[in-house]
């Protein structure tokens, strides 16, 4: 039936009321200085109309002071609703809102469970709460919850109008341009260097050093400093949480899907989590410093995230363990490169750098150039080297330190450009690059960082169900010859003429004068060797072949000098 435009007024204090006889709504009780005509003022028949709007303007006029003429009587006879009778479908179909799909059986039930209020009705139902905001739906609202509880629509009433009246532009909505940005404590001597900054999730961080129009020449020079000299780049933004306590083992040996109950005091092990779904949601490096004290990484955007999870954990487990986030407490740089150990070495080192002494995912507590360090040798870009995580106030004494020892062996800054190129060479993967909200171990080859035997970790559940199931996809890594066109992230991979899954990772090698990526196949093309369609830019196929990886240094006898 007919619906008064009514919700302005209703916004304004006035009260809407249905005059069950006529099955007409009328507004009552305006706010002083309102004043309404024509059909919202139930008057339909033109002249009673034109009357109407006379008769406002009069009671207008006269809110101004000014003397005005009386109003004319004007009655309408002319009826627009009438109390039709709600005649039932033959397959049950009678709509009550279209928008919400809801229909007759839904209303009378929800009187049923108890909501006879309705307000309480809109709300358990969402009648109403759809595009037209009830502008067909209220009446008949309205009088199947008076039929239904005995009442009549005017004590019942219809919902409340609230704003706004018709949709906004979300420009409208818009508030103050708001990003937050973050810099670690080197960010002034990257600025000097020359550093061409890029955002990192809220962090400014250094993508390469030098002039954006020499920008590639730029990012391959710094990867070949790494891999014939050595590097350095600050990994400040790094997630860093402290676990300590009796427990913390067996906190760690819950919440990851490694094994961490064994793992050896001054060794450093892969760290994978997953959500309870089953999904890889961050990684990181775990670090064993001592029996009761473990020092964790996380990804620079997921650290957050990563900690509110474990204090939720633990809230539940009640594990006797202290958690701290302690990613602006210490920053950190990585030394990477043959001549990594030998710039350390030359800076001033308290323990022994040799790799009988400090091998391979080893971790001590040391001091270089006289400052106290957590030293973990890890190689997220392939060579040997070593990450020294010091104080946040500390950190520009220890670079400052670690550049002025580097001169004699060509060190070089190098940004993140360089750092994913040099991990994709490595076939290493970014969780949120190279993972989704639906990634789970067996699709990305991480299997290896999952403990058989555990009995629990979270999300094991559902990591063993998912691997019970045929993969749909796989990451694999493929190359190409520098001739064909580059596939970007987010190119798709077509197998049979369907979309499979899409391009994670590709750029060019330097290293190994290929273009080299990871993307998500079908599981028939995932074999090594087989060719794959990249759909590219201007709808041109390019066809890759699937390879091993690593693709560079397979055998990592670089990271283990």
């Amino acid at each position: 039936g007919f619906m008064p435009a009514y919700q302005l007024a209703c916004q304004g204090g006035a009260v809407l009321n249905y005059d069950d006889e006529t099955a007409q709504f009328s507004l009552q009780n305006l706010p002083a200085g309102m004043h309404i005509a024509g059909s919202v003022n139930s008057m339909f028949a033109l002249d009673t109309v034109e009357t109407d709007g006379q008769n406002a303007a009069r009671a207008a006029l006269r809110g101004l002071g000014m003397s005005v003429e009386a109003d004319e009587p004007n009655v309408c006879h002319q009826r627009v609703n009438h109390p039709w009778p709600f005649v039932k479908h033959p397959d049950g179909r009678e709509f009550v809102d279209f928008d919400e799909d809801l229909q007759i059986k839904d209303i009378v039930n929800t009187t049923r469970m108890g909501y006879r209020d309705i307000q309480l009705v809109k709300r358990f139902s969402t009648v109403g709460m759809g595009p037209s905001q009830g502008r067909h739906s209220a009446l008949p609202t309205a009088r199947l919850v008076a039929a239904t509880t005995d009442r009549t629509v005017t004590e019942t009433g219809v919902t409340t109008a609230r704003p706004p009246l018709t949709p906004e532009p979300l420009g409208l909505l818009a508030g103050r341009r708001f990003h937050p940005i973050r810099r670690s404590p080197l960010h002034h001597r990257h600025v000097a260097l020359g550093a061409h900054m890029m955002p990192a999730g809220v962090w400014q961080r250094p993508a390469f050093y030098g002039g954006t129009e020499r920008r590639k020449s730029l990012i391959e020079a710094e990867v070949s400093a790494v891999r014939t000299r050595v590097g350095i780049i600050d990994v400040s933004t790094l997630g860093g949480i402290e676990l300590r306590g009796p427990d913390a083992a067996e906190f760690m040996n819950r919440v990851y899907t490694f094994g961490f109950i064994k793992q050896p005091i001054g060794k450093t092990r892969y760290a994978v989590l997953t959500s309870e779904q089953g999904v890889v949601s961050d990684d990181g490096v775990a670090a064993r410093l001592g029996e009761n004290h473990y020092y964790v990484t996380a990804t620079t955007s997921g650290v957050d995230q990563v900690y509110r999870d474990m204090l939720k954990w633990n809230a539940q487990w009640r594990l006797d363990l202290d958690i701290a986030n302690v990613t602006s407490a210490f920053s950190a740089v990585n030394v990477a490169g043959p001549l990594s150990r030998k710039v350390i070495e030359t800076a001033g080192c308290s323990v022994d750098l040799n790799a009988h002494d400090f091998p391979y995912l080893a971790c001590k507590e040391a001091y270089v150039a006289g400052l106290p360090v957590r030293m973990m040798r890890v190689g997220f870009v392939g060579e040997l080297g070593f990450e020294l995580h010091a104080p946040s106030p500390l950190i520009g004494e220890l670079w400052d330190q670690l550049m002025t020892a580097g001169e004699a062996h060509g060190i070089r800054p190098f940004g993140v450009e360089a750092q994913r190129l040099l991990r994709l060479e490595k076939g290493h993967l970014i969780v949120g690059q190279d993972t989704d909200g639906m990634t789970h171990p067996d699709e990305v080859a991480l299997r290896w960082a999952v403990a058989q035997k555990k009995a629990f970790f979270v999300g094991n559940k559902s990591v063993d169900i998912l691997s019970k199931h045929p993969l749909t996809r796989q990451l694999v890594g493929f190359e190409l010859g520098t001739s064909s066109p580059q596939p970007k992230e987010g190119h798709l991979v077509i197998h049979d003429g369907n979309i499979v899954g899409s391009v994670t990772s590709c750029e060019y090698s330097p290293t190994m004068n290929k273009i080299i990526g990871l993307a998500y196949v079908h599981p028939s093309d995932s074999a090594v060797g087989s060719t794959i369609i990249i759909r590219t830019d201007n709808d041109i196929h390019v066809r890759p072949v699937v390879v091993t990886t690593p693709f560079y240094d397979p055998n990592n006898a670089r990271q283990t000098l």
